[in-house]
């Protein structure tokens, strides 16, 4: 046995962090390099624990370590803790900002062509104790920044909410997809036009990395029959205008893309149904906790803003 305060005063949260890497990587250099430390003050840390605990955690060998049934235990252990304190500390950022009403956006620059400035003017006026601060990312890095919580709410297309458990998704504004092309291009006149006939025109289309429409769009296209002639990929929204512009390829774009004043270029509505709709993308709140007030009149403001018109 050793006395309890031994190890109660000593053992500290580096330690356990430290064996924690170790057992994980199952390798002194690795976790040492995960660390960012050396291996000697990493192996000595993992010494000083086994003193104070009075067991032995691993089996060490040349190349790599094994944890002891102990380790093992200890492992379970530190997964449960570190679950608790990432789970404790985030119900304290979280009500941080609740207190400074305080919300981080991660968002695509095309929003603002479906009338996101005149939200963002609104809850200034509604709610002018809330501070908003927005940031453009990609849908995907967006959602690598809720699950970091280095934003608060996302916002992207209705592609990018498929599939994004445990994130959630609720659409302020509904619209479908548009063909544009150049007022130079055979179909610059049509008022509408069917997915089928544009089978041998050749497409322009966002970057699959920076927008699930992409695929939602071929998809669309397979359904009909044909597999889209991809002559280019962008990355940016206002490039892919530009080349539609200054060429024959076409592309399929929401319908709010046409607010905006580009030109040499014809919006033409589409047969079929492509959805388009602008989402907010959040985490689920955390047990025992609403959304928090300031996101949730920001979700609200928006939707009644926009006004969730129908599709077509």
């Amino acid at each position: 046995m050793f006395p309890d305060t031994q190890w109660r005063d000593r053992v500290t949260l580096k330690m356990l962090r430290y064996f924690h890497e170790v057992a994980s990587q199952g390798h002194f250099s690795r976790a040492a390099l995960r660390l960012n430390v050396s291996k000697s003050p990493l192996s000595a840390q993992i010494k000083e624990l086994e003193s104070l605990l009075g067991v032995t955690l691993f089996e060490r060998h040349t190349r790599q370590v094994n944890l002891t049934p102990t380790g093992r235990l200890l492992q379970a252990e530190c997964d449960r803790l570190f679950d608790v304190l990432e789970s404790g500390l985030n119900r304290v950022v979280q009500a941080g900002r609740m207190e400074r009403n305080q919300i981080r956006i991660g968002l695509v620059s095309s929003i603002f062509w479906a009338g996101f400035g005149e939200v963002i003017r609104q809850c200034h006026q509604r709610h002018p104790e809330c501070e908003i601060s927005f940031t453009e990312l990609s849908p995907e890095r967006q959602k690598q920044a809720l699950a970091s919580k280095e934003i608060d709410i996302g916002l992207a297309r209705f592609a990018d909410t498929l599939n994004i458990h445990p994130l959630q998704a609720e659409t302020v504004y509904r619209e479908s997809m548009v063909l544009v092309v150049s007022d130079e291009h055979p179909l610059r006149d049509r008022k509408r036009v069917s997915l089928p006939e544009l089978a041998a025109e050749p497409f322009v289309l966002m970057s699959r990395a920076n927008s699930a429409s992409t695929d939602l769009i071929i998809n669309a296209c397979l359904v009909e029959g044909f597999y889209p002639r991809l002559r280019q990929e962008v990355v940016e929204p206002n490039t892919l205008m530009a080349v539609v512009a200054t060429s024959q390829q076409v592309a399929l774009v929401p319908a709010s893309y046409a607010r905006q004043k580009w030109p040499h270029v014809r919006f033409i509505r589409l047969e079929q149904g492509i959805p388009a709709d602008l989402c907010v993308l959040h985490a689920p709140p955390l047990a025992g906790q609403p959304t928090t007030t300031a996101i949730r009149h920001f979700i609200d403001t928006m939707s009644e803003q926009m006004n969730l018109p129908e599709r077509g």
